[in-house]
């Protein structure tokens, strides 16, 4: 059996960008509850800085899709483009590591590990203080 979904991508949203990045994941998806995709900022770079992190498959035309205008989809009428095209000047897709200043995309084969992507992007998991008894 073969499945048109031969990426995993996995998306490191900043903080500050989660509304944005959103309304992207809505534009470029393929569900109208793709406005949910970034939520919680579970992950954080060495200086400290939240992320919203995803990892999904993803179609061979992601990226041709992730660089063209953007049209509303007919799953998503009423999208926000503005707020959509601010995250897609963000994207930096296979070349940086996750920073505040950019939207961190790894795309690779399906079968790789979002674990590894997380790691490539040099984001760990933000630690909670331990509560005292």
């Amino acid at each position: 059996m073969t499945t048109q979904y031969a990426h995993t991508v996995t998306i490191a949203v900043p903080e500050t960008h989660i509304d944005d990045a959103n309304q992207l994941a809505l534009c470029l998806g393929e569900s109208a509850s793709d406005d949910q995709t970034f939520t919680t900022t579970n992950w954080q770079d060495a200086d400290g800085n939240l992320y919203a992190v995803c990892s999904t498959v993803a179609k061979p035309v992601f990226v041709e899709l992730a660089s063209q205008p953007l049209q509303a989809p007919d799953h998503a009428p009423d999208v926000d483009l503005e707020a959509a095209a601010r995250a897609q000047g963000l994207l930096s897709i296979n070349d940086k590591p996750a920073g505040p200043d950019r939207i961190a995309v790894i795309l690779g084969d399906r079968l790789e590990s979002a674990q590894e992507h997380i790691e490539s992007m040099g984001l760990f998991p933000v630690t909670q203080p331990e509560e005292s008894v």
